[in-house]
């Protein structure tokens, strides 16, 4: 498949879900809820689907470059891959961006994203964002 076609699914997909869940949360009865978990897993459909195109897009996307920036953690992505597995990041941590021949991509990477092997090949750094 032409990688310019799927990039243009993924994107209606994600807008569609992303309609569907705002949608959802203005109808969901905060009021008579009991705990955060329940609008959590009201979403959870949702978000799974938005969350698995996102990791896809990622990985099609061509990359655009930028100064590397003053803040962040420089870090090989095997020894990212590494701490990911030993458990020093999850997502709620923060995030991170795709590093080639000194400069950041505009491609994101979560820790998440080791989990379910979406991990792009054609990178060996990142520059990682603490919250």
């Amino acid at each position: 498949m032409n990688i310019r076609k799927r990039l243009s699914e993924i994107e209606k997909e994600i807008d569609i879900l992303s309609t569907k869940l705002d949608d959802k949360n203005r109808k969901f009865d905060f009021k008579n809820s009991d705990s955060i978990q329940d609008w959590e897993e009201y979403q959870e459909p949702e978000n799974t689907k938005i969350n698995k195109l996102s990791r896809e897009k990622r990985m099609l996307i061509t990359p655009e470059f930028s100064e590397l920036p003053d803040c962040g953690d420089i870090m090989s992505l095997k020894d990212f891959i590494q701490n990911v597995k030993d458990g020093g990041f999850i997502d709620y941590d923060g995030f991170g961006n795709y590093v080639r021949d000194n400069m950041k991509s505009d491609i994101d990477i979560y820790p998440s994203d080791i989990r379910f092997g979406s991990i792009r090949d054609d990178f060996d750094t990142i520059v990682w964002f603490n919250r």
